[in-house]
């Protein structure tokens, strides 16, 4: 009688399936529409075309359409971002952060220390509706990241002091007074991908804001340049997710977009995207995607894009300053962003581009940067990489200062690449930066 019953079940939610298909089939919107909720195009119901069936395309766009075109899926989804909002994040974005701080071999608590031996706290994000403190009569001035709710309130996810400011000024003055004449400092402070996500992807709120840039650049020597990133990203707001929803990074084409603004404060017209060749990095092919499949798609999103070398790059692990050892350019036994530039390989890498520009750079950076660097080959001879956080600069292993390093690969430009985990706030802008410069140890 179970055996029966159970059939009966099976049956019965088969046909419910079936009623729910036939039921879209007949009545949904075809033409797809546009979410209010996501700020995006629906997938209208995809044409039948031979290629389109060939490619698998035609069997994606029709899964994306029956997600779309479900019944009551915009109160669906405003439920769901009302219940986010109310029990705070998922454990996914937990897990996220969690792994993001692990990738390279970041310890929360050893991180809690090394702040806390600064004489500094650790960054807490403020209430909504909060304002900043008030600014003394100095020269700096206070600035913050923020959200903008849709009643209108705002959300401080940030926030940095007047003094706070004017000591990342100072520092970031000592790298430009390092270099040459026509040596350069360019910072990225970017949001994570779980701030970005709520303007660009969610749309749980309205608005996000950033004015680091303003407050620290007038304090800068010429030659030296912050980015603001929700700035920078503002004309492609309509054109779907930006950051990723599985890990705290942005996605390749985020990254190369972000590099561009670099690029162009160099002189040189930006590559197009589609220069390069991709591949995906869990998708088993003999070939790589052609710009038009990875426009079609949206597995490229969540699946790691690996881009095509434009010259044939030579890669080194270098350690006690002239001490190297070969490095792959990509670390596929990695699935997160430490497959990047041949994986969490420290204390220093150097990637000798086969370009001829004359020029040398150097990326201190968080994984931020791992797949931006990619799109900054093509403009230098050769380019140094080093992570300061925590673990991942092993002083057992450097052998030498920051500035030292320079001199000996006759650095000409430096590059600061970090999201906002890698705080402006935190051990690496309020004391790693400044001290490594000319020092081996961490000192007392």
């Amino acid at each position: 009688m179970k055996k029966y019953l159970r059939f009966a079940e099976n049956y019965i939610l088969l046909l419910a399936c079936l009623t729910l298909g036939l039921f879209l089939l007949l009545f949904a919107d075809r033409s797809g529409g546009v979410s209010e909720t996501e700020n995006r195009t629906l997938q209208p119901f995809p044409e039948l075309r031979a290629e389109a069936v060939a490619s698998g395309r035609y069997m994606e766009e029709f899964e994306n359409y029956l997600s779309d075109a479900f019944p009551a899926r915009e109160r669906m989804i405003a439920l769901s971002n009302a219940l986010t909002g109310v029990f705070g994040k998922s454990d996914d974005q937990e897990e996220a952060r969690r792994v993001y701080d692990a990738e390279l071999g970041m310890v929360d608590d050893y991180a809690r220390e090394e702040t806390a031996a600064a004489g500094g706290d650790e960054p807490e994000r403020t209430e909504a509706g909060e304002t900043l403190p008030a600014v003394p009569a100095a020269e700096a001035k206070g600035a913050a990241l923020w959200l903008v709710t849709k009643s209108g309130s705002i959300k401080y996810v940030e926030q940095y002091t007047p003094e706070t400011v004017s000591h990342v000024a100072s520092v970031l003055n000592r790298y430009r007074e390092a270099l040459g004449e026509n040596g350069r400092v360019f910072l990225v402070n970017s949001p994570a991908s779980d701030v970005a996500n709520d303007v660009l992807d969610t749309r749980r709120y309205a608005d996000w804001g950033d004015d680091l840039d303003e407050a620290l650049q007038p304090l800068l020597e010429s030659g030296a340049k912050i980015y603001n990133v929700p700035r920078l990203l503002e004309p492609y707001r309509d054109e779907g997710a930006m950051f990723s929803t599985s890990d705290l990074h942005w996605y390749v084409k985020t990254a190369w977009r972000v590099s561009n603004a670099f690029v162009e404060d160099l002189g040189y017209a930006p590559t197009d995207f589609y220069d390069y060749d991709y591949y995906l990095r869990d998708t088993i092919r003999n070939g790589p995607y052609t710009p038009e499949q990875l426009r079609d798609m949206k597995l490229d999103r969540e699946n790691l894009m690996v881009p095509q070398i434009l010259s044939p790059v030579t890669a080194s692990r270098i350690t006690h300053l002239t001490e190297s050892e070969p490095l792959e350019l990509y670390d596929f036994k990695h699935h997160g962003y430490t497959m990047y530039l041949g994986g969490a390989k420290g204390p220093y890498r150097l990637f000798e581009t086969g370009f001829h520009t004359g020029r040398s750079a150097l990326i201190i950076s968080d994984s931020y940067a791992f797949a931006m660097a990619y799109y900054l080959f093509p403009y230098y001879d050769s380019i140094l990489q080093t992570d300061l956080r925590n673990n991942n600069y092993n002083l057992d292993l450097v052998g030498a200062s920051i500035r030292e390093y320079m001199e000996y690969y006759d650095v000409d430009d430096v590059y600061i690449i970090t999201c906002q985990w890698t705080s402006i706030n935190g051990p690496v802008f309020s004391w790693r930066l400044e001290r490594f410069l000319d020092a081996v140890d961490a000192g007392q």
